[in-house]
């Protein structure tokens, strides 16, 4: 890794590497389904606008929910993750979840005189992907069919990790893979919140530390998917909420869904999950706050005009107790937005802190 040569002009390479080649015939865009072949000019106007594309539904299996399980993200998200790399020419980089391949072939396009490794566990879409990639411009990036939590051991080192799946646990292989010096870049997220795109640093004591630079709500990798569906979560979990304990509270529960809040909330609680389901008709501008640990349950009802709100809980644990006294600690720590929250990653596992690992603030148990 040369600190001599030039960054990576992104704004060139994004203007040589449409997306276009890259995106499958079918789409969906907030629910609708887009087929080129049916409507070429509704395709390409979704492809061109800086919006998110659903690529694949269901894992690919015929028949399912209609859950997203592969996607093209916006291009102003891409640009800005790429930017956070601080990429030179002469980087080894090692991409993780391909997907379909718009994000490789930036990165082939950019490292001109480095090796571009990209790893998809998804067999059909890496084989969708290695078709795009071959027979372009830049040389043809190595795709692998595999676990990307694992890395890919026999091109490391590597300068660059860029995972554009989310993950809550940083696998250590994705340091132990990485060169002293070399940049991880993730999204990064809680049972209780996805939205931290967190860039690390790799240390030669084999330790990884950085903080959040923006939001970014990412797929999880699919090992590390949340627990839950949001769909059967009340009745799966929350076996009979009537019989619940019930209490009030004068803590407004829509103040700790805002963004921020939410986000230190979930360091704190990360094995929580949480729904909210609003009123409408007559109820509308009321709501209730759902969380659960799996074993443990509470609610939280919102009602407008109220000044104080009913907690009916379940379970061997006070989950309201914990989320109400992790927005507490966050207040009480000056309310500090996503961005002065950080991650170190060691051999035995992770941790959460703020304002700066050495003066260590933990946020919550995060081992791996």
């Amino acid at each position: 890794m040369s600190a001599h040569s030039p960054l990576v002009a992104w704004e060139t390479v994004f203007n040589d590497t449409p997306r276009d080649p890259y995106i499958p015939d079918i789409v969906w865009v907030e629910g609708e389904r887009i087929d080129r072949r049916t409507d070429p000019e509704g395709w390409t106007r979704a492809v061109r606008a800086d919006i998110p594309l659903v690529t694949q539904m269901d894992d690919g299996v015929e028949g399912g929910d209609l859950i997203p399980t592969s996607s093209a993200s916006m291009p102003s998200l891409v640009r800005y993750m790429l930017e956070q790399l601080d990429a030179r020419p002469d980087h080894d980089v090692l991409e993780l979840g391909t997907g379909t391949g718009w994000t490789t072939a930036l990165l082939a396009t950019a490292l001109t005189k480095g090796i571009v490794t990209t790893v998809e566990v998804d067999t059909v879409v890496a084989i969708a992907a290695r078709r795009a990639l071959t027979g372009r411009s830049y040389a043809t990036p190595t795709t692998v069919i595999g676990d990307g939590l694992e890395g890919y051991e026999p091109g490391a080192p590597y300068d660059l990790v860029l995972s554009t799946m989310a993950v809550r646990h940083i696998p250590y292989a994705w340091v132990e893979q990485s060169a002293p010096g070399g940049v991880i870049l993730t999204p990064w997220g809680t049972a209780y919140n996805n939205s931290g795109l967190l860039r690390l640093v790799v240390d030669r004591d084999g330790t990884a530390s950085g903080r959040f630079v923006g939001n970014a709500a990412f797929m999880y990798a699919r090992s590390q998917r949340r627990a839950f569906d949001g769909r059967r979560f009340v009745g799966d979990v929350i076996k009979d909420p009537s019989k619940g304990r019930s209490r009030h509270t004068t803590t407004d529960p829509r103040r700790l869904r805002e963004e921020h809040a939410d986000f230190a909330i979930g360091l704190a609680v990360p094995d929580v999950e949480q729904r909210v389901f609003f009123g409408s008709g007559e109820s509308a501008g009321e709501s209730t706050s759902w969380y659960t640990d799996g074993e443990s349950w509470a609610s939280v009802d919102h009602v407008p005009g109220a000044d104080s709100f009913r907690v009916t809980e379940g379970g061997p644990c006070d989950l309201w107790a914990s989320i109400e006294g992790a927005y507490r600690a966050w207040r009480a720590r000056g309310e500090p937005p996503r961005e002065q929250h950080g991650i170190t990653v060691t051999p035995d596992g992770q941790w959460a802190w703020h304002d700066g690992p050495r003066g260590r603030t933990d946020c919550g148990p995060m081992s791996r």
